[in-house]
């Protein structure tokens, strides 16, 4: 239980952060 759950928390951080630096490049990309 306690893998699975550090398993979908890893999985949610990898995605947030991959969200957050696509938008960053967005970003700059449009400056």
């Amino acid at each position: 239980m306690l893998t699975l759950l550090s398993y979908f928390g890893f999985l949610f951080a990898a995605s947030t952060s991959t969200s957050v630096l696509f938008i960053g490049l967005n970003k700059i990309q449009l400056i």
